[in-house]
């Protein structure tokens, strides 16, 4: 997001109420304050050829908590998901979970858990 830009031009079209954003997964952690405890779930280092190196600690601050995505899901990240919930807490870190499915709504900070409408994946 940072190299190609996004990350500056997408923040400058929410502030504008031009564009919605949404994310599954790492894509919706972005939005937060930062990726710290994240970590615990996907490794910082494994970087795709072609990708800087250093790792950016920031998210775009769009929300102001973190997110852990695949709490309590059918996904090989869900027991990494209680270990960043832990850490989080344990922090004091605001934070919200969210289960495969479900959805995290909202604006101008005013956010809910919008749970899954359906059993099919």
């Amino acid at each position: 997001m940072a190299l190609s830009g996004f990350d500056t031009a997408a923040t400058q079209h929410l502030k504008t109420g031009n564009i919605a954003y949404g994310g599954f997964s790492a894509g919706a952690v972005v939005a937060s304050p930062s990726l710290s405890g994240i970590d615990l779930m996907d490794d910082p280092e494994a970087v795709p050829n072609g990708y800087q190196k250093e790792v950016v600690w920031s998210g775009m601050k769009w929300i102001d908590f973190s997110i852990v995505p695949h709490f309590q899901s059918d996904h090989p990240e869900s027991e990494a998901a209680n270990v960043a919930k832990d850490f989080f807490m344990k922090n004091g870190i605001p934070h919200r979970t969210i289960a495969d499915g479900e959805v995290i709504f909202g604006e101008a900070g005013s956010f809910e858990v919008l749970p899954r409408t359906s059993k099919s994946p």
